[in-house]
């Protein structure tokens, strides 16, 4: 039985942990060190040749879609498209660092059998979930401000416009990154190190990554073994797109969250 009294508690205890700790510190640095070099580079080049004809033809040749980078480049904010880009290509990598080891080392050391007399292992592990989440939706809205208000700065867009996709760009990402933070718990629900939960994860990704582009020419469906083939259609904000897209996204998240907590429900704790 779900006590969401005891989800809200070990939650907010889990989350305020995570801020101090040395595992999220080995996310939040270089997530912010990355950014500071981004977003300098971006304050450095005029906005017109962000969306200049080099730069289009640059994208054009990356994405391999002509239309989509004008509509990213020319239609809306140009530094905002370059952000949400790179946000959802870096996001596996940054995910699997600030989303591992949230139950192996503590189910190794046993110390989850002082707290399952007061708690269950549903309270536990969703817990642990969310906390994380909540440290990588806080980092997601900062660095999406940062990128909004260098927008506002460069007088890109009209006010109301940064501000909408601003805000797009941020549920996109957020939504994005869910199916990560889901698949490192499913992880981190059978390895036994904090250090083996991130080296597993990692092989685990690369090997899924590697199946699908094995597989594509004899299997249709095979390039949607990881969730990063829905990347080009979230760039194409569009409600279709979104649709389709975001209940993909879940639909990942559920499987991965269920197949975890199946594993970590049976785990000798």
């Amino acid at each position: 039985m779900l006590n969401l009294y005891r989800l809200k508690e070990l939650t907010l205890f889990d989350f305020q942990q995570s801020l101090a700790s040395l595992k999220s510190l080995a996310f939040i640095i270089p997530y912010f060190f990355f950014w500071l070099f981004i977003f300098d580079r971006l304050n450095e080049i005029p906005i017109e040749n962000l969306s200049g004809a080099e730069s289009i033809f640059f994208a054009s040749w990356l994405l391999q879609d002509q239309d989509l980078v004008i509509q990213m480049l020319v239609d809306r904010s140009a530094s905002l498209s370059i952000y949400l880009f790179l946000s959802l290509t870096t996001a596996p990598f940054f995910i699997l660092l600030a989303a591992n080891n949230q139950s192996s080392s503590d189910a190794s050391r046993g110390a989850f059998r002082f707290i399952l007399t007061r708690a269950t292992r549903m309270e536990l592990y969703l817990s642990r979930f969310i906390s994380v989440t909540l440290l990588i939706v806080l980092c997601l809205f900062l660095t999406s401000l940062w990128a909004s208000i260098l927008a506002l700065i460069n007088e890109e867009e009209a006010i109301e416009l940064v501000i909408t996709y601003g805000l797009q760009s941020f549920t996109i990402i957020f939504l994005y990154s869910l199916p990560f933070i889901a698949f490192m718990s499913m992880v981190s629900a059978f390895a036994r190190s904090a250090f083996g939960c991130l080296s597993l994860g990692m092989m685990l990704y690369v090997f899924l990554i590697a199946l699908s582009f094995w597989l594509k020419n004899d299997i249709e469906y095979a390039s949607y073994l990881i969730p990063s083939e829905f990347k080009s259609m979230l760039l194409n904000i569009n409600m279709e797109n979104i649709i389709t897209s975001f209940t993909a996204l879940i639909a990942y998240s559920i499987f991965y969250f269920s197949l975890g907590f199946f594993i970590f429900n049976r785990r000798d704790m």
